[in-house]
């Protein structure tokens, strides 16, 4: 998604506390070795980590931009006594390797329907948070049987000032040029290479059209801070194109608000999650009180 070097240090700091309301943990997520394992697919090796009773709903969750399995630390926490929860390291990020083609959005969607086939997973809830909403949204779009149901935590559909504010893309831009210049300069450091192609990625993708969003069958939840870096009224246009959504604006939230407000976000997901799809409207409620 359209982020920038300050969400690649956000996400990294953030694992450090970020000063904001933090979730207590009882394990190290990310760096579990009783529960970390590797995965072959769609070529590379993906590193992944599962809680919770393998008989439960299952539930993916999918990091953003330069992050990893601890980034989703306090939706595990929360999730893993209820659900199967499952998570994993995207390509070029945490323990997962890079493999040699162009970061793409669909790149990573195939590695995430590859990797729910070696786990013989044909049907599971997903909670993506920013480019983790926008696989989310990728896979139920070119994989409507396998997703329940989808959290899209701050998604985009585009990378221009339409969907994303433009000192957003300013920033992006700049920071994309300074890695490309520390290549040229022979800078080939793993943090370096990394960094350009995410930089990349959220600089010239995605390319979801509107009209993919109304072909979604299963219900979605749309959430973003009224702070996010998404443009509120690009979410709404999400929320508006999905047959089943709902959409829930989180005051005083950020980009980020899967930590520093993560007990509301917890329960608003888990509602969604838990119960039946409904989406009443003001006007059938009158017309029935009539």
């Amino acid at each position: 998604m359209k982020t920038h070097k300050i969400t690649l240090i956000l996400i990294i700091t953030c694992t450090f506390g970020f000063g904001q309301s933090e979730c207590d943990t009882t394990i190290d997520y990310g760096n579990n070795p009783a529960s970390g394992k590797y995965a072959l697919v769609n070529g590379i090796k993906m590193y992944y980590e599962t809680y919770g009773n393998s008989t439960k709903q299952p539930l993916l969750i999918i990091h953003g931009n330069g992050g990893s399995i601890k980034s989703g630390r306090c939706q595990i926490e929360y999730f893993k006594n209820d659900y199967y929860v499952i998570v994993a390291d995207s390509r070029f990020q945490g323990k997962s390797e890079n493999g040699k083609e162009k970061l793409t959005y669909k790149l990573m969607t195939e590695d995430y329907n590859s990797f729910l086939n070696y786990l013989k997973l044909d049907s599971l809830y997903i909670i993506g948070q920013s480019d983790g909403g926008i696989i989310g949204l990728q896979l139920v779009i070119k994989y409507p049987s396998k997703v329940k149901k989808l959290v899209a935590i701050a998604p985009n559909l585009r990378s221009d000032n339409s969907a994303v504010h433009q000192w957003d893309i300013d920033n992006v831009t700049k920071d994309l040029e300074e890695a490309e210049l520390k290549l040229k300069q022979g800078d080939n450091s793993k943090e370096t290479i990394r960094n350009r192609e995410l930089l990349n990625l959220i600089d010239k993708f995605p390319n979801i059209k509107t009209e993919e969003l109304l072909k979604i069958k299963s219900p979605v939840l749309v959430i973003a801070g009224d702070e996010d870096v998404i443009k509120l009224e690009h979410i709404l246009e999400i929320y508006q194109n999905i047959p089943k959504a709902q959409l829930f604006i989180m005051p005083g939230a950020t980009h980020f608000m899967i930590r520093s407000e993560h007990k509301l976000l917890n329960q608003m997901a888990n509602r969604f999650l838990s119960n039946p799809f409904k989406r009443p409207t003001t006007k059938e409620i009158l017309s029935k009180n009539k």
